[in-house]
């Protein structure tokens, strides 16, 4: 389970700068606008027009599929060495968060994703 463990804190620390970059990105526009005279109802219409929420950006897509195909790949380690440790990828990068008391909330911004970016191929393996 430690070496779960260890993956789980990566993917904290990768989700929560990928999320950082995101929210500063967004910042970065509504201080812009906010500099051009816009107001707070013009400013937000405008994000939400030409912005995804933060859990459909590609950044936070790429590190959620990243760290689920890592934990499936461990579980496939451990079977093929007999080792009786196995997590449910969806259990690791969703509801682990739910569990880490994290103060950026980054279980609810993953909780938003309208779906998990991740297939099964013609083996029936995570792509």
């Amino acid at each position: 389970m430690k070496n779960y463990e260890k993956l789980f804190e990566q993917y904290v620390i990768e989700l929560d700068k990928a999320v950082s970059y995101e929210e500063d990105r967004l910042d970065a526009t509504r201080s812009k606008l906010g500099n051009e005279g816009k107001s707070t109802d013009e400013i937000e219409r405008f994000i939400r027009s030409r912005f995804d929420p933060i859990c459909c950006s590609g950044r936070v897509v790429a590190v959620f599929r990243e760290y689920w195909l890592k934990c499936h790949e461990l579980n496939v380690y451990n079977q093929k060495n007999n080792i009786d440790s196995y997590v449910n990828p969806k259990d690791f990068t969703v509801d682990w968060l739910s569990k880490n008391g994290d103060p950026y909330e980054l279980y609810s911004i993953i909780d938003g994703m309208p779906y998990y970016p991740i297939g099964i191929n013609e083996d029936g393996d995570y792509c």
